[in-house]
């Protein structure tokens, strides 16, 4: 024990010698240490000095192990504070003893009832060789870990788990209406469970500009906007359409617009305002309107194939539906790329509007919105069945209204009479009606004819520019055999080869006999294909061109 012990001061010597009180360490037991150790046994005045040692040391540490407990705000001593108090002086700590409450139990003797012994059990040899063998101890080795990469925290099981926040519902903004959302069960929603409608926050300034531009499509999209109403309205849209850092008002732009286009059925300055409106978010390259183009279409096809979209049936409802044709168009263009099926989709949902029984106003629509997508698709879809709808739909509401009798007004009641009136109105309104789908229909396959017509003049012009490039060769090639002849004659004897009676050459030698000036063809110049002008024709161009490189060449070699 002094081996591994820090030494105590003495206690300082006196002129007056004070007797020390009894040891409580007897000096036995110091002569029973001995004789364990295998030391030589002590006498009885060193048993007695060691024994008075060893209780000095004892008291010193046990002091020290109480002041630990009571800093550690404890009422009962532990191993781990003795543990603690021998590191403070210098000592090796006690093996064998844990922090918790041992499970050893002392029982006295009944010889002595100051001395204890280990009640240990005794161990059937037998029963420990059947008993499974327990799971080997785990290696002690050094595990690195992240505790965090660039500000977050791993979600591995050697960190501790983030507490998650408690959501905060968040509020929409001021210019969007909040949905109504379920309650558990189906009951009413206002009774409780609502939901968070936004998962992230919008800035005041965001916001502020959404409460804007909403309050200015809606004041604008009256009938009596005053002028600066409708100036403003056009810079907000040119800001829609250019500004960055709208993507996160995409989601309330969609709803609102949504909701308006609903609430707003038959108000006509509303929906133009809502179609310039989407038509300027589209039209945006910094925001990624991908995302949301299943919840734009709807709108902007309502506008196109919609029964009704104005109070009055005088009101021209009719440019609404061009400019939401448009503007399906310039989405199919812009995003057919990246979505494939988005023209199909809506070409299927047009021809079933203009096939089915259906007014005429969504016939004009649907005409309309077939012809903005492109000649090829009015070729496939209203070609086939253009016959079948001239006859069954359209010729019978083209035929003209007739006139009311004065005669048999008179004679009616006043109800008949309106009833009458009422019926002659709606006529000459279906009349009108399908005045201005033929109108349409005659555009759209007009179009359509004449994309075929340029094609097919394209390909006659280019069949023609084919063959006079041909015989220029041809006629290149004969006038090189004249030369050759021409050059080898004054050698050798020239030998009569048949040329026929077509040949340039034999033309030549025919104009020489007549007194006309003989002129070898020159090689033709590159064909240059270029735009005609009108009144002229392809084999005009070329012969003009043939001409004014070879002057001295006759007309009927030239121009064909």
């Amino acid at each position: 024990m002094g081996q591994h012990s820090k030494k105590f001061p003495r206690t300082p010597h006196s002129a007056t010698r004070v007797m020390a009180p009894a040891s409580t360490y007897a000096p036995a037991s110091v002569v029973a240490v001995a004789d364990t150790i295998g030391a030589p046994r002590p006498s009885d005045e060193a048993a007695k000095a060691l024994a008075s040692d060893v209780e000095y040391r004892l008291r010193t540490i046990i002091q020290d192990a109480i002041k630990i407990m009571r800093h550690c705000k404890r009422e009962t001593l532990r191993a781990e504070d003795v543990n603690a108090a021998l590191k403070l002086r210098n000592c090796e700590p006690l093996y064998g003893f844990g922090t918790g409450t041992s499970s050893v139990q002392y029982k006295r003797t009944k010889e002595d009832p100051e001395v204890f012994y280990l009640d240990e059990r005794e161990i059937d040899v037998r029963e420990l060789i059947t008993k499974r063998l327990p799971r080997p101890p785990v290696d002690v080795n050094l595990v690195p870990h992240w505790l965090a990469v660039e500000g977050v925290q791993p979600m591995i099981p050697e960190n501790p788990m983030p507490l998650a926040p408690e959501p905060k519902p968040l509020q929409p903004p001021l210019g969007s209406k909040r949905p109504r959302a379920r309650a558990e069960g189906g009951g009413d929603p206002d009774a409780g469970g609502l939901q968070p409608v936004v998962s992230h926050v919008l800035t005041k300034e965001l916001q502020y500009y959404f409460d804007k531009v909403t309050a200015l499509v809606r004041g604008a999209g009256r009938a009596e906007a005053s002028d600066r109403d409708v100036d403003l309205l056009a810079r907000a849209l040119r800001s829609l359409g250019e500004d960055v850092g709208l993507h996160n008002l995409m989601p309330y732009f969609t709803q609102f617009i949504t909701e308006e286009t609903t609430a707003s059925l038959r108000d006509l300055p509303r929906l133009r305002v809502l179609i310039q409106m989407i038509r300027a978010l589209i039209s945006n390259p910094d925001i990624n309107v991908e995302l949301y183009l299943h919840q734009l279409m709807p709108s902007v096809v309502t506008c196109v194939v919609a029964k009704r979209l104005c109070q009055n049936l005088d009101e021209d409802h009719w440019s609404l539906r061009d400019d939401a044709a448009n503007t399906v168009a310039f989405v199919c263009a812009k995003f057919g790329a990246a979505y494939p099926s988005i023209q199909p989709r809506i070409t299927r949902t047009l021809l079933r509007a203009l096939l089915d029984t259906k007014p005429l106003t969504t016939h004009y629509g649907a005409v309309r919105g077939l012809q903005a997508l492109g000649p090829k698709v009015v070729r496939e879809t209203i070609m086939p069945n253009l016959r079948a709808y001239m006859t069954n739909t359209l010729e019978p509401a083209l035929e003209a209204p007739k006139p009311l009798d004065d005669s048999e007004l008179k004679n009616a009641s006043e109800e008949d009479r309106n009833i009458a009136v009422a019926k002659a109105k709606l006529a000459v309104l279906r009349h009108t009606d399908a005045q201005r789908v033929m109108g349409a229909l005659q555009e759209a396959v007009g179009a359509c004819l004449r994309d075929e017509i340029g094609d097919a003049e394209n390909a006659a012009r280019e069949k023609r520019l084919a063959d006079q490039l041909m015989r220029w060769h041809r006629i290149d090639g004969a006038g090189r055999f004249e030369k050759d002849e021409t050059a080898t004659g004054k050698d050798a004897p020239a030998k009569k080869t048949p040329v026929s009676p077509n040949s340039p050459s034999r033309q030549g030698r025919g104009a020489t006999a007549k007194g006309a000036k003989s002129a070898v063809v020159p090689k033709a110049a590159p064909l240059v294909r270029g735009r005609r002008t009108r009144g002229t024709t392809p084999d005009d161009d070329i012969g003009d061109a043939a001409a004014a490189h070879a002057p001295n060449v006759a007309v009927a070699e030239t121009h064909v």
